[in-house]
């Protein structure tokens, strides 16, 4: 569990590891993940209409089954009812409470955590927001904008839970220098194109840290293929959630 990896900090976290990749299968084809690329944007994004929109505003509600690693983030409560507004494409997220004690307060991250107060924002050093706001806006988004990055590498395939899938590599930095950079594995499902998992690797977070990021309920907005179940958790095919966040509405703003 990641409370573990938090009070022990273990050795830094290799995706490409030996270990963890046996059990891939290597592809007997000239299939490549820049051949995938296309063929997984296009099923998510036909019409490349997200790459048009400024901001997504999502309404959702976060359920923790970890009390302990929820006392790190700016939550008071297991289960948290918010509305998130994300800046597409670079960096910026704003989250409103919609219930609880803290109903109707705005807290932000835009590389600084934030709030709001007297209708401006209050800049502050507040590792629970920039820890939670931080990789929520990366959960939101992944499944759309991990296949852009231009360091791809397909290792082959794998059974999950009884369904096949290519497994692509994806860092944003030299593989020599493993514990300043992240790393992903992402699992594109062979029969629908849509991204189902992500393993994946938070130096800010922990240099040990891998987590695994479960999507499902997918269904369209504008056209855009958009995961309506996001689980967070430290297993593919067993997984312990930490949380889950089930969401009720997602719109896009020019």
């Amino acid at each position: 569990m990641v409370w573990l990896l938090l009070i022990t900090g273990c050795s830094t976290a290799d995706l490409i590891s030996e270990e963890r990749l046996v059990g891939l299968k290597q592809i007997d084809s000239d299939t490549t993940a820049d051949h995938l690329r296309p063929d997984v944007l296009e099923t998510i994004d036909p019409f490349n209409l997200y790459q048009e929109g400024s901001s997504m505003d999502v309404v959702a509600t976060d359920v923790w089954n970890s009390t302990i690693i929820r006392w790190l983030t700016p939550l008071d409560q297991n289960e948290q009812h918010f509305r998130a507004n994300l800046m597409l494409f670079h960096k910026g997220i704003e989250f409103t409470f919609l219930d609880g004690d803290q109903k109707g307060k705005t807290i932000g991250f835009d590389g600084q955590s934030y709030h709001y107060e007297g209708g401006g924002k209050i800049y502050e050093k507040s590792a629970a927001i920039s820890l939670y706001l931080g990789p929520l806006q990366h959960y939101l988004e992944w499944h759309r904008t991990l296949m852009n990055k231009k360091k791809l590498t397909l290792l082959g395939e794998k059974d999950v839970n009884s369904h096949p899938y290519w497994v692509v590599y994806a860092t944003e930095g030299n593989t020599s220098e493993l514990d300043q950079h992240d790393q992903f594995l992402i699992y594109i499902n062979k029969n629908s194109h849509t991204i189902d998992y992500i393993e994946f690797t938070m130096r800010k977070l922990m240099k040990s840290y891998v987590g695994v990021i479960h999507y499902q309920n997918y269904k369209r907005v504008k056209g855009m293929l958009m995961p309506f179940w996001i689980g967070i958790a430290d297993d593919l095919v067993n997984p312990g959630f930490d949380h889950v966040f089930t969401i009720k509405t997602i719109r896009f703003h020019q």
